[in-house]
C-alpha cells in the first residue's frame, strides 16, 4: 500500500505513526507499507500520491509501466522518469529523473490513475537511452503485444511510430529513430526474438518471417507458429525463454517439433546464451547454424 503523507494527516494520523518502522519513505511526502517490493509499480504508485497535476511518467518508467521489454540495466534501475511541459518546474526529488518536454511532440494519457506519455511517445523517448537493437524491440513489442499469449493488445502501429518519428525530427535521438524505424517488425514476442531476427540480418542472411503460422495439408488441423521462419527453404527458427522450462509448454514444445521434422523442416533451437546482449562469439556461432541449416534446404545466398 502507497500513500500521501498529506492525505494521512487529513484523516488524523500523527507524526509518530507516519515515523513508524511498518511504513518506509520512498520520496518526500510519500509512505509504502515497508515490506512492500521496491518494484517499478509500487515505487510509481508510491509517487503518483504526491504527484502534482502538471508532472507525469515518462521515458523508461512509462515503458517499464506498459510492458515494454528493455535491457536489465533500465530493468533494475529504480529511478523513476518524471516529466513536464516546458514552462512547469521540473521535479527535484531524490530518485527521480526530471524532464521538461516540447509538448507538441509530447502525448499524454492516464490509466488507473496513472500520467504517463503515451506509446508511441515513449518509444521516441527511448531513443535517448537505447542503442538501436533495443529500440527495435521496444517497437516490434509496441506493434504486436502479447495478445497471443493472453497479454495486452498491441499499443500502436508501424504507421504511428512513423508519424513519432516525423515529430521528433531534430531532437535528440532523431537519427537513431529513424535507423530504427524501417526495422520494426509485427510478430516477436519477446526481446530475445527481435535481438535474434536483427542478428541473422547482420550476417547477412534473408530476414526470417516472424511468427509464421505453419499450414501444410500433411498435417491436417494442427498449424504450429514458429517464433522466425524461412518458408520457402522449411527451416523453423525457435528460441526458447524460461517459460519452455514448464511442463505443459515444454510437451508442446516437443510436439510442435516433431510434427514440423515429419512434414521436412529444419529447427534451430536458441537460448538466450546464444543471443546476448551484444553481438558476440555466440552470436556469430548462432547465425553460422542457421545458415548451415539454411544451405541444407537449398538456400545458395
Amino acid at each position: 500500500m502507497a500513500f500521501a503523507e498529506a492525505d494521512a494527516r487529513r484523516y488524523g494520523a500523527s507524526r509518530r505513526r507516519l515515523a513508524a518502522s511498518d511504513l518506509v519513505t520512498p520520496y518526500r511526502g510519500a509512505r509504502l507499507d515497508a515490506g512492500a517490493e521496491r518494484s517499478i509499480p509500487n515505487l510509481v504508485t508510491a509517487y503518483a500520491r504526491r504527484m502534482p497535476p502538471t508532472q507525469f511518467f515518462s521515458h523508461a518508467t512509462a515503458a517499464l509501466l506498459n510492458g515494454v521489454p528493455l535491457p536489465l540495466a533500465l530493468e533494475r534501475d529504480q529511478r523513476l522518469h518524471v516529466s513536464v511541459f516546458a514552462g512547469a518546474p521540473q521535479p527535484r526529488v531524490r530518485g527521480v529523473i526530471g524532464h521538461q518536454l516540447d509538448p507538441a511532440r509530447t502525448l499524454t494519457l492516464t490509466a488507473g490513475g496513472i500520467a504517463m506519455t503515451d506509446a508511441v511517445t515513449t518509444w521516441c523517448q527511448l531513443s535517448t537511452l537505447l542503442g538501436v537493437d533495443d529500440l527495435v524491440a521496444a517497437g516490434d513489442y509496441l506493434v504486436t503485444g502479447r495478445e497471443s499469449l493472453g497479454g495486452r493488445r498491441p499499443a500502436a502501429t508501424v504507421a504511428m511510430l512513423a508519424a513519432g518519428v516525423a515529430g521528433h525530427r531534430g531532437s535528440p535521438g532523431a537519427i537513431r529513430l529513424r535507423t530504427a524505424l524501417p526495422l520494426v517488425r509485427h510478430g516477436p514476442l519477446s526481446r530475445r526474438e527481435s535481438l535474434l531476427r536483427l542478428r541473422i540480418v547482420g550476417a547477412g542472411l534473408p530476414e526470417p518471417v516472424a511468427g509464421f503460422m505453419v499450414r501444410d495439408p500433411r498435417l491436417g488441423w494442427y498449424a504450429p507458429t514458429v517464433d522466425l521462419a524461412y518458408p520457402d527453404y522449411r527451416v523453423a527458427i525457435e528460441y526458447e525463454g524460461d517459460h519452455h522450462r514448464k511442463s505443459g509448454q515444454f510437451r508442446r514444445d516437443i510436439r510442435r517439433y516433431e510434427r514440423l521434422q515429419d512434414i521436412g523442416w529444419a529447427v534451430v533451437r536458441v537460448s538466450a546464451v546464444d543471443v546476448p546482449d551484444h553481438d558476440t562469439a555466440a552470436s556469430r556461432e548462432t547465425t553460422d547454424r542457421i545458415e548451415a541449416r539454411l544451405r541444407q534446404h537449398g538456400w545458395r545466398g
